[in-house]
């Protein structure tokens, strides 16, 4: 066997293990005298078996057809073949000093007997002293893998005779020692949680990078495949993040299940769901994904939306809003039980008290070496409290939520979503439970607000209901075209099809470099066009009625000086000034004055002072509604420059002096406000 064992880690685990089954011995673990942790036969159908986790755990590596026997007085048994003993023979005689671990005995299999001898040596072991008061001594076991008549072939040949030697001994018992070892296991080291931070994280990068860019890339295209297909997409970059530019060495990765999307008004919210043959239909989506990094499990899951009626974005809000309540509820002492009631109490005062019923069993589970403890899920009567260091996948959402026909009627005409009947949402995250913190800490950093799941694709056919001229659709659609000539915008169609901006394609190298900020900046835009087109069709009318000639279309470029000579002779290389003549204000950049025309200040701010005196000035900048009081030509060179240009937000200038900038704010203040009705 190539690989070695880590000594004086598996000691300081072992103990660790020995110490909480003294000091629980009488509650979780159930009165056991000693522990019987056995593994048998290989079975890759079953990575989760919870001796498949806890060889993980000791041992680094899974030891098929193995018995460990672990008694009160701290003496540790292995029974198992001869390569395996030669593995484990490293830490023989290597227990730490202060250890409650006494020793380490290996006993090699023996075929030739049938194990009888070894068999003997461990019913010595039980029987020497058994802690338990009742006239049988107990042995715990993990009961689940334990052979019995229908289950024989589980456990092997050698867990089988040992579970015969127990059983046909006089003065004992068996109890189930899973519950006990899901307790020790949850609360993880620092190493632990050192690697579940690294796996959440890959799993966060899978969906950013693997997922979402596919799922763009199909709704762009109008592409056709099944959600089976995408399942299979993701789990291959899931086994080789290399595909996505991670490098991450392939055999430190693995899936935990095979990734589920769901879509067309068919939603199994649970972790048991399996994605259908069906083709992906561009309404609500979901998808579940874990990803498995040297062993320790994560899982995320979110929800998008396309084209949704108001009816479902307001529920997405309100299951958002939930989630954050629930992890308000994951604080150590607390009852696990206490997130599901946190849910129910959190939707019973809101205006959508009817989704309590569309809830899940339960919101979650502990994770880990173990992907779904079943002894440790978020249900509403788990009365285990959360711990310091314990990692639980928060998993909210709703189940068969109907739709509407009022929600359907209002959606877009092109949309998919009124071809379902009901829907499903669902959010998962990684939280880990920390010491002092006031609510658990999200590990899946990816965002799941509103508008980083929405998906625009289908614009409206009516542009505006409004008819100002009394002159129905024929003026609307005329002023639809005469604020596009004044925006100088061209129409978002391409070879006759509508595509949205939200999902436009982008330079792959830019992307990658700036995929964040490119996607806000791309909302950004989408939002501030369509702000700005209904200003600049309330000007365009506005204008028609009062017979302007048409000069009034055209965006005036602004001018303050034609040189810097112009500048006026006291201006100062870091102070602020404003120069009433010239309508403009005179900031200092890197020490070099720097004019900004009036009109392009949207306002002007002085903080409270503290030590220092404050002056904020915000300008009309591309990516948000320039407003109705905005100067009617500063909107047109904002639509103008929109496409290309960089924009400044806002600069916030500090100084110990408070007159200099206390009176740039006196008069700044009613300069711009009278530049806003000077064009």
């Amino acid at each position: 066997m190539a690989a070695e064992l880590d000594v004086s880690r598996f000691y300081a685990r072992l103990g660790r293990l020995h110490a909480h089954f003294l000091k629980h011995r009488d509650g979780i673990w159930q009165g056991a005298g000693c522990l019987s942790l056995h593994r048998g036969q290989m079975n890759d159908d079953e990575p989760y078996l919870k001796s498949v986790v806890l060889h993980q755990y000791l041992f680094g590596w899974e030891l098929p057809d193995t018995i460990l026997l672990l008694t009160e007085t701290g003496d540790c048994f292995v029974l198992a073949a001869k390569k395996k003993c030669e593995f484990l023979e490293a830490a023989v005689g290597k227990t730490p000093t202060g250890s409650s671990i006494i020793g380490l005995t290996l006993l090699t299999r023996n075929k030739s007997d049938g194990n009888a001898e070894n068999y003997e040596t461990l019913m010595e072991a039980v029987t020497a002293k058994n802690g338990s008061n009742g006239d049988k001594k107990k042995v715990g076991v993990l009961m689940k893998e334990w052979p019995s008549e229908k289950r024989e072939s589980i456990g092997g040949p050698l867990v089988s005779g040992w579970e015969k030697s127990l059983t046909g001994a006089d003065g004992l018992d068996v109890s189930d020692a899973t519950p006990g070892l899901s307790l020790f296991m949850s609360i993880k080291e620092d190493s632990e949680l050192d690697l579940m931070k690294k796996s959440s994280v890959l799993s966060n990068k899978i969906l950013k990078h693997g997922f979402i860019k596919r799922i763009e890339e199909v709704i762009d295209s109008e592409l056709n495949v099944t959600h089976t297909q995408l399942s299979g997409e993701i789990d291959g970059i899931i086994e080789d993040p290399s595909k996505i530019n991670l490098k991450v060495p392939k055999e430190h990765v693995q899936s935990c299940y095979f990734p589920i999307v769901q879509s067309g008004g068919e939603y199994d919210i649970k972790i048991s769901a399996q994605s259908t043959e069906k083709s992906l239909k561009y309404d609500i989506v979901t998808v579940s994904l874990g990803s498995r990094y040297q062993n320790y499990c994560s899982n995320v899951a979110r929800t998008f939306l396309v084209d949704p009626p108001k009816e479902v974005s307001e529920t997405y809000e309100v299951l958002l809003s939930m989630q954050e309540e629930c992890l308000r509820a994951m604080v150590p002492g607390r009852p696990l039980k206490s997130v599901y009631a946190t849910a129910v109490n959190f939707l019973k005062s809101s205006e959508k008290s009817f989704l309590v019923r569309h809830l899940p069993k339960n919101l979650g589970f502990s994770i880990g070496l173990d992907f779904r403890d079943p002894n440790l899920v978020l249900s509403a009567k788990n009365s285990i409290h959360f711990r310091p260091g314990m990692v639980f996948t928060l998993s909210v959402g709703f189940a068969g939520v109907p739709l509407s026909d009022s929600a359907k009627s209002a959606a877009n005409s092109k949309s998919a979503v009124k071809d379902i009947k009901e829907y499903g949402l669902l959010i998962s995250d990684m939280v880990v439970i920390s010491e002092n913190s006031k609510s658990g800490e999200v590990m899946t950093k990816h965002g799941k607000s509103l508008t980083d799941i929405s998906y625009t694709i289908n614009d409206d056919d009516d542009s505006s209901d409004d008819d100002d001229n009394g002159k129905g659709g024929a003026a609307t659609n005329g002023d639809e075209e005469y604020a596009r000539k004044v925006a100088k915008a061209p129409d978002n169609v391409v070879n006759g099809k509508r595509r949205s901006s939200r999902l436009e394609s982008t330079n792959e190298a830019i992307q990658n470099a700036h995929e964040g900020t490119a996607e806000r900046e791309r909302r950004q835009i989408a939002l501030m066009t369509r702000k700005n087109e209904e200003r600049l069709r309330e000007l365009a009318r506005s204008a028609r009625n009062k017979g302007d000639d048409g000069e009034s279309d055209k965006a005036e470029e602004l001018r303050a000086y034609d040189r810097t000579k112009d500048y006026p002779d006291s201006v100062l290389p870091n102070q602020v000034k404003v120069d009433m003549v010239n309508q403009c204000v005179i900031l200092p950049i890197c020490g070099n004055p720097v004019p900004f025309h009036i009109s392009t200040i949207k306002n002007v701010v002085l903080p409270d002072p503290d030590s220092a005196t404050y002056l904020r000035i915000n300008f009309y900048t591309a990516g948000m509604a320039v407003g109705k009081d905005a100067p009617a030509n500063m909107a047109k060179l904002v639509q103008k420059y929109a496409p290309y240009a960089s924009f400044i937000r806002e600069m916030t200038f500090r100084s110990l002096d408070s007159h200099n900038l206390t009176q740039v704010g006196v008069l700044t203040k009613p300069f711009y406000s009278r530049s806003t009705v000077s064009y």
